[in-house]
Parts: structure tokens; C-alpha cells; sequence
């Protein structure tokens, strides 16, 4: 089992829990505000933003805090003004790290990820450290209940997807950068509900940990990065084998 699937499955899991706290909310709120100053207040125009709306009434955030997410984003509303951010660095046993911060304070943001990675054994890198690692693709995530592994091999192929991995709680789809709102709304219109779409890192190669105590740290490094608010996905590119998982799931 690739350890970083089954973290990100993990993860799908705590979403769930964190929209229940609210938590979700600021980062959906500033997923708006990025989205607007990239890519324009139109959502017909702007399909990261108008993902980032589907998400926002998921979790039934009101209609006047996602519009003043757009006008944060426009400029028309004074506050805090996000820009997003990428951080590389490296977790204990030479795990590769890419992190996707939001932040209104590029500073503050750097010292808490630049301490926290200190703090678990890993350390904050240069630009292009471990970027190579990795590639930029379009990820989609159907929960499994919608439908039998055979018809999502169906349809993604029929709607112009790359790849499918097979998740204990959902299935995530592949595509080309360019193609992910494309293929979206073509599982739309098939009736399917997308839970999450959007352009991410996805690791090409991947770091075999090979000890439990190891494994341990990478985890609580992970968890304690993905805690900071800033901080909107965290990709590693480890594996961890069956036996050690068994055993940090016990």
C-alpha cells in the first residue's frame, strides 16, 4: 500500500470532521480570494472559482460570506490580502514534502512551516529541491458508494481521464491539468458527485520508509503541518509497506 495514498485517504476521512468544526470554512474562504485575484470574480469564466463555490455551498457556507470572499478577492473589500505560496522541503527518512500555503503573511507562514519541520526532524528546502518529484495534475475524488470500480473505469475513460487509483473511502481520478474542469463536468452530467476537484501535486516517484519509529514521525510531521491554518495541502511522496501500516494502525 503507497503510504501517501493511503494518508490522502486518511485525510478524505478528517475533511469531513473538519467541515463540522468550521474549519473549512476560512480555507474555502481563502481558496475564493486566490481564485478571484487569478483568474477574474467570474465564475463562467473562472472554473477554480467556480469549483471553490461548489465547494463553499457543500458545506452550506452563507451566500454573503462567499461574496465577500469574492469582493477580498477583487480588492473592493479591505482586509487580508492572500496570495498563495509553495514550500519544499524534506521529512525524516528523506521524504519529499511539497506545501501549498494561502497566507496574508508570507513571513509569519515561512517561520511556523520553517518550525514545525524543524521541530519533527524535517527541514524546509530551496525552490526546485524536490519539485521533480512530483507532477502537476488534475485530481478528482468520487466517494465509492456512487458506483462499481468497473463503471468509474467506464466513465473516466469515456470522460477523458488519465488515470483512476482505488481508495478505501473514495476514488480519485486523474487528468491533465487542462482537462480537470472539462472532465468534471463531464462526470457531472453523468450524475456523479465530484467531492473534491482541483489542480494539486501527485508524486512521481516515491522514498520506501522503512522502519515503524520513521514512519511515526512522518505522520505527526504531516498531521502537525496540515493543522496550521495557512496551510492548504501538504504532498509527500512516501510508501509505506503493508506490515508497518498494519502496525500503525493497530
Amino acid at each position: 500500500m503507497a503510504g501517501h495514498s493511503h494518508w490522502a485517504q486518511i485525510k478524505h476521512k478528517k475533511a469531513k470532521i473538519d467541515a463540522q468544526r468550521g474549519k473549512v470554512f476560512t480555507r474555502i474562504i481563502r481558496e475564493i480570494t486566490v481564485a478571484v485575484r487569478e483568474g477574474g470574480p467570474n465564475p463562467e469564466t473562472n472554473p477554480r472559482l467556480r469549483t471553490a463555490i461548489e465547494n463553499a455551498r457543500k458545506v452550506n457556507m452563507p451566500s454573503e460570506t462567499i461574496e465577500r470572499a469574492i469582493k477580498k478577492g477583487t480588492g473592493e473589500l479591505g482586509g487580508e490580502n492572500y496570495e498563495e505560496v509553495l514550500y519544499e522541503g524534506y521529512a525524516p527518512g528523506g521524504v519529499a514534502l511539497m506545501i501549498v500555503a494561502q497566507t496574508d503573511n508570507r513571513n509569519r507562514t515561512t517561520g511556523e512551516i520553517r518550525h514545525i519541520l524543524t521541530k519533527h526532524g524535517g527541514n524546509l528546502g530551496t525552490s526546485g529541491c524536490v519539485s521533480f518529484m512530483f507532477d502537476r495534475v488534475g485530481i478528482i475524488e468520487l466517494p465509492k458508494e456512487a458506483l462499481s470500480e468497473e463503471e468509474l473505469y467506464e466513465k473516466a475513460i469515456e470522460a477523458g481521464a488519465e488515470d483512476v487509483e482505488v481508495g478505501e473511502v473514495a476514488y480519485t481520478v486523474y487528468t491533465a491539468p487542462e482537462d480537470l474542469y472539462k472532465v468534471k463536468e463531464a462526470f457531472e452530467r453523468m450524475g456523479l458527485n465530484i467531492e473534491r476537484a482541483e489542480v494539486a501535486y501527485k508524486p512521481n516517484t516515491t522514498v520506501q520508509v522503512q522502519d515503524l519509529e520513521t514512519a511515526r514521525k512522518v505522520l505527526k510531521l504531516l498531521d502537525a503541518l496540515e493543522e496550521l491554518d495557512d496551510v492548504k495541502e501538504v504532498v509527500a511522496n512516501f510508501d509505506i509497506p503493508q506490515e508497518l501500516m498494519e502496525k500503525l494502525s493497530a
